[in-house]
């Protein structure tokens, strides 16, 4: 794959998964092996984890946006930086009541691998755990 290809691959997660909450593109572009690494929380999921975040953020926050700031590919693996954004109109999410109102726009840094398949087969995800804490009152 080139690194091209595997750029695009990685804005349509961004795009179709975070922005339009089109859950087939896990299908497509996600390894039923994937892993994806919680800097933050210590902790390693999966694909159905992955699929049931986006759709937990989505009903939190109906306006959620997910921003390509960067993206740097260096033989398999992928690095790109974004900006989540988004207003908590919508349900419960992380501790907090439904819709708050409270404003989100966060960066977050991805490290993810591609494998021979041409799926994305591990992620590292990291973001500013304090900023999301802060900005949504989650103390």
């Amino acid at each position: 794959m080139t690194p091209d290809e595997i750029r695009a691959r990685a804005r349509r997660i961004t795009e179709e998964l975070f922005n339009q909450g089109d859950l087939a593109v896990v299908d497509e572009l996600i390894d039923p092996g994937y892993t994806q690494y919680l800097a933050v929380e210590g902790r390693t999921t999966g694909a159905d984890e992955l699929t049931a975040f986006v759709t937990a953020m989505r009903h939190a926050f109906p306006d959620l946006r997910a921003h390509t700031e960067q993206q740097i590919v260096e033989g398999d693996t992928l690095v790109q930086r974004l900006t989540l954004s988004g207003t908590h109109d919508g349900a419960e999410f992380g501790g907090l009541p439904a819709a708050t109102g409270a404003q989100l726009q966060v960066d977050l840094v991805d490290i993810y691998r591609i494998g021979p398949s041409g799926r994305f087969v591990q992620r590292w995800t990291l973001w500013d755990e304090h900023a999301v804490r802060t900005q949504l009152g989650i103390a």
